[in-house]
């Protein structure tokens, strides 16, 4: 193997590396090479010392991962010929069992980061229903129901809940008119109204204090005739 050969050799082994042992990295690569007949069944492999120098590691980590195509039939000690490659289809036996065991781990790593969105978005989702209820509340919190008795000396006696600009100028809806044993509901805009009544309001407490000030009035505010 000449110098540009062994860096390529070099090249890939690191790239394999990612999540493997060096040594693993190696027996994967001498796998690929004698599964693909770069390195023939009956030839013997280079000794100990070269592969360290072609992969720039030590002899232990050959040992290591000569260790490995030995366990799994790739590659066998013979005496006074040193290792020898006797198995291509058990080379591309190891080689397809460590690419499905990559597809298993990164089919978890998918798992994972799709497990840890769907976390995120749950908490997102919890976060935006505190929020809608935090609002919801408010909102409801700040509209209340209230009867106000409207005087005789009051001004709106006698006109109608179109003519004293009820919702438009106070805010407030009427939603019912207790006169006497009748109760009104949805009272219409051109009914007139009687001292004595009891009008229902929904409102904001601004908009309620507003009606209060508008129904005790005893003379129309100006620009209502």
């Amino acid at each position: 193997m000449d110098a540009q050969e062994a860096t390529g050799e070099l090249t890939r082994v690191k790239r394999d590396q990612a999540g493997m042992a060096r040594y693993e990295a190696i027996a994967l690569d001498l796998a690929r090479r004698i599964a693909s007949n770069e390195l023939p069944e009956g030839t013997r492999l280079l000794g100990r010392s070269s592969l360290a120098g072609t992969y720039q590691v030590s002899p232990e980590t050959i040992r290591r991962a000569v260790a490995i195509l030995h366990e799994r039939g790739v590659v066998k000690a013979v005496a006074g010929s040193g290792i020898r490659i006797v198995s291509q289809a058990a080379a591309q036996e190891y080689v397809d069992s460590v690419a499905s065991q990559w597809r298993v781990e990164e089919e978890i790593r998918e798992l994972r980061k799709l497990l840890w969105e769907r976390k995120r978005l749950d908490e997102q989702i919890e976060s935006a229903l505190d929020r809608l209820l935090k609002t919801a509340a408010g909102a409801v919190g700040t509209r209340h129901v209230e009867e106000l008795v409207l005087e005789p000396g009051s001004w709106a006696v006698g006109r109608s809940l179109g003519e004293i600009r009820l919702r438009s100028s106070t805010g407030v809806t009427a939603v019912a008119i207790i006169r006497g044993e009748e109760e009104i509901f949805s009272p219409p805009a051109d009914m007139r109204l009687e001292a004595g009544d009891v009008l229902t309001i929904v409102g904001s407490d601004a908009a309620r204090q507003r009606c209060r000030e508008l129904l005790s009035a005893t003379a129309a505010p100006k620009g209502d005739g």
